[in-house]
């Protein structure tokens, strides 16, 4: 569609039985103490505004998919961000219902989480029956940590590059990259990087005039160049 055409989708004009979902997917984000707010809260905003995406944009009602979003953590309890605002987690590992689209986030909390092994464990359960994993930051580092990384290039926090990719010696480490996608496992650079990923992996899925319509809609303006990375040099990393 035309930019102008898709720019007069507006979703308060919609009739909401027309938009109900053929499709339902759930995005589960792992959380826990210390996570990065903007690593969570970015691509999960990002994520429920496909809810708002006009019909017309999905060119068949059987095509219209919907975003039931989760949270898991070890435990089903307040677990504080870094900063201190606490998210109440919907499910504990054990109780968490089947994930279609997971992300992992990081934060300084990521750190202490490589070696916890109820945490891998269940991530490497995870990325075994989801479609998709996705990293923001240094949840690279628990992806790797969990083994899912092995073999496989990868990208993550350029400032802390040595501590974040210490968990993963058999991962091919790529120092300039917004973000890599390799199909069903795409990691991203440092925490705003995880934006720009997510924008990038909806489009992918289900179509530019979707990615698009995202873009007008929530006014953010996404790098869609996965190689451009500015601040693989300023962190004296290459």
């Amino acid at each position: 569609m035309q930019l102008s055409e898709i720019a007069g989708l507006r979703p308060d004009k919609l009739d909401r039985k027309v938009v109900k979902p053929a499709i339902t997917k759930t995005v589960g984000v792992l959380i826990f103490p210390g996570f990065e707010l903007l690593d969570v809260y970015g691509p999960m905003d990002m994520w429920s505004n496909i809810n708002l995406v006009p019909a017309q944009l999905w060119g068949d009602d059987k095509n219209i998919v919907g975003v039931e979003l989760i949270t898991v953590a070890a435990k089903n309890e307040q677990i504080p961000a870094h900063g201190g605002i606490k998210t109440v987690a919907d499910y504990s590992y054990e109780t968490a219902p089947h994930i279609d689209y997971l992300i992992v986030p990081g934060g300084w909390g990521a750190v202490p989480l490589v070696e916890d092994q109820a945490t891998l464990d269940w991530i490497r359960a995870q990325a075994q029956s989801a479609e998709i994993v996705m990293s923001v930051c240094n949840g690279a580092s628990l992806l790797a940590a969990a083994g899912v990384l092995d073999g496989l290039q990868a990208t993550t926090n350029k400032l802390l590059w040595r501590e974040a990719t210490a968990p993963g010696p058999k991962v091919d480490w790529v120092k300039k990259a917004r973000w890599i996608d390799l199909g069903k496992i795409i990691t991203s650079s440092g925490i705003a990087a995880g934006l720009d990923m997510t924008h990038a992996v909806i489009s992918r899925l289900y179509g530019e005039d979707v990615g698009t319509w995202l873009e007008l809609w929530t006014e953010y303006k996404p790098n869609q160049d996965c190689k451009w990375d500015p601040y693989a040099e300023k962190a004296g990393i290459l």
